[in-house]
């Protein structure tokens, strides 16, 4: 007995139906502050204050009765005296045993001083403590390996939902409860307990008389007998469902997060790349009748989910109508992410829509999430659409008509719920006459369309345009340019303006490289310089207007590209669009010899 009450962490007192100390272990006796020799032989009251002895002899003799009415596991709280004379208050676990010499008592002594001083600085009530305290269930256990017995110090009954003394005092009791899937892992630990004597310490699940899962963590050691043959284990069982059910809602907690951290990146992925192929304006500027229709549309639409398909030339500000109705619809707290169909090859498009699964193609190293899935809950603008390749058609259609898409590489469907905004400077009426445009897709999409005026057709725009890209040129380039002269002003308003109201930014920051002093000066050539109204420009293709446009700037930057103030950035492109737009173009860089 002694030598399995020295394998128990808390302090040990067992004594006998007349009260006496029959076993102490160390613990309990460094607590009372007495050698074991001062404890064994006393009555149990030499640990009790004075004045609550005789209190304590009558309990006693109300627990020595017939085992069949003694409670289980009994707890009391007490004030307990040491040998110096202090007192202290004591939490005891009483748990009668049955032995040839008679029934015992064992006493599991835990000081609680600390305890109770954390209660009362807390404010906690005893109550509080108490349906606390009984959610985590400490039994301490004793087997005897040769006899399938086991000794039970606790409230085993009550924990697993028996009715007292119900629960088999067996090994095989034991095993019976604990949970199938956890079966293996503990007896693999039980056997490394008994063969090499290694200390027991094993979580697993065990199942209740309801049917009840619950988590225990179990530690213990084992002790042989002298004579060789016997063995027994000494033990204690926590009940940790408790923590574990917080460890998996933590766990679960933590997943979100991820998910979301994850989801963050991506959009702030593409809000990086948004930023660098911005025009570099966030307001629609103009107070002309013709934009004036534009925006009462914007208005009607954005409160809807219907899709939108926005229509103008190059440069007019498509982007901007996209963002002024998602920022006035339900989704605004969600992303807007756009997808430039013209920028990208058609061999990574659908990768870029729909996401790829690892392995997928060559080069698909990871799995990669597809726009769509990244704007769900949002809004996704498809600038020039009419540039999208007609295989990938259906499935665009498909997410339209159902919300329903599959990575490449992958037959599992996805859900997602997205506004679609669509933009073109083509006549996609044209593109369905030469078979490069799907009829049924152009429908889906003309739910309801918006025309977006260039600025030759807002002439009334141009001046506040003007001074307002003044103001902005000015601050970002650090120089001083307060006014534009009324010539120079209607000059600005006399020309075509083939690039539109990109065309006029980028015209006006050059103005105010060049200018020397207070008034802004214009180069001495506009582009393509030439007057509303001109035989020669209206005779001209836009696209000979762009390429010639184009030019100007390539060969103003030297032909470099990417970089600030470089052409891309000149022309308010992205450098990838820029290169796709030479190549279409037909644009190639001369040969120096």
């Amino acid at each position: 007995m002694h030598q399995i009450l020295e394998t128990i962490p808390d302090a040990i007192v067992v004594v006998d139906q007349r009260g006496v100390i029959v076993h102490v272990n160390t613990m309990a006796a460094n607590l009372f502050g007495y050698s074991h020799e001062e404890l064994l032989g006393q009555t149990v009251e030499v640990l009790i204050p004075p004045g609550l002895r005789d209190q304590h002899i009558q309990d006693r003799e109300a627990y020595s009765v017939e085992p069949v009415v003694r409670p289980m596991g009994t707890d009391l709280d007490l004030q307990a005296r040491r040998k110096d004379g202090s007192e202290f208050p004591v939490e005891i676990n009483l748990s009668p045993m049955d032995t040839e010499a008679g029934p015992l008592v064992i006493s599991t002594i835990r000081d609680i001083t600390k305890r109770n001083q954390k209660l009362e600085d807390l404010g906690l009530s005893e109550e509080r403590f108490r349906v606390v305290s009984e959610s985590m269930t400490d039994v301490i256990w004793e087997a005897d390996i040769p006899a399938n017995q086991v000794s039970w110090f606790g409230d085993i009954d009550g924990l697993l939902g028996y009715g007292p003394g119900e629960f088999p005092r067996t090994m095989d009791g034991w095993w019976d409860i604990i949970h199938t899937g956890d079966l293996e892992g503990v007896n693999a630990a039980v056997d490394r307990l008994l063969v090499g004597g290694a200390d027991y310490l094993e979580e697993y699940r065990v199942v209740n008389k309801d049917g009840e899962t619950r988590h225990w963590q179990d530690r213990g050691k084992v002790i042989r007998w002298e004579d060789g043959v016997g063995v027994e284990a000494v033990g204690s069982i926590t009940d940790i469902t408790e923590q574990k059910q917080a460890q998996q809602e933590l766990t679960g907690a933590l997943q979100t997060i991820s998910k979301l951290r994850t989801q963050l990146e991506m959009e702030n992925a593409y809000l990086r790349e948004e930023i660098e192929s911005a025009f570099g304006w966030d307001e629609i500027v103009g107070d002309s009748s013709a934009l004036a229709g534009t925006l009462a549309k914007v208005a009607q639409v954005a409160p809807t989910t219907a899709t939108v398909l926005i229509q103008g030339e190059t440069g007019t500000g498509k982007e901007l109508i996209a963002r002024a109705i998602h920022t006035r619809s339900e989704r605004k707290s969600h992303p807007l992410i756009r997808v430039d169909c013209a920028s990208l090859p058609a061999s990574l498009i659908e990768s870029e829509l729909f996401g790829h699964t690892k392995g997928a193609f060559t080069g698909a190293l990871r799995e990669r999430t597809g726009r769509f899935k990244v704007a769900d809950g949002g809004t996704i603008f498809l600038d020039e659409i009419g540039e999208l390749p007609i295989e990938l058609q259906p499935k665009l259609l498909r997410v339209l008509e159902s919300g329903e898409f599959e990575k490449l590489g992958s037959s599992k469907t996805i859900k997602t719920d997205v506004r679609v905004i669509a933009a073109t400077n083509h006549d996609l009426g044209q593109s369905i006459v030469k078979g490069s445009f799907r009829r049924d897709l152009f429908h889906r999409l003309h739910v309801f369309p918006i025309h977006v005026p260039p600025l030759r057709e807002r002439p009334d725009d141009i001046p506040l345009l003007a001074k307002y890209f003044l103001t902005m040129a000015t601050t970002s380039l650090g120089k001083s340019v307060e006014a534009i002269t009324p010539e120079t002003m209607e000059r600005l308003v006399a020309y075509a303006w083939p690039g539109n109201v990109r065309e006029l930014k980028h015209i006006i920051e050059r103005a105010v490289i060049i200018s020397q002093g207070p008034n802004l000066e214009l180069a001495e050539s506009l582009g393509m310089a030439t007057v509303m109204g001109s035989e020669t420009t209206a005779s001209k293709r836009l696209d000979d207007i762009e390429r010639a446009h184009i030019l100007d700037v390539l060969e103003e930057c030297d032909w470099a590209i990417k970089g600030k103030d470089h052409a891309a950035d000149r022309l308010g492109l992205h450098p990838s669009t820029l290169r796709h737009r030479l190549k279409k173009l037909g644009i190639q860089r001369p040969v120096v010899h």
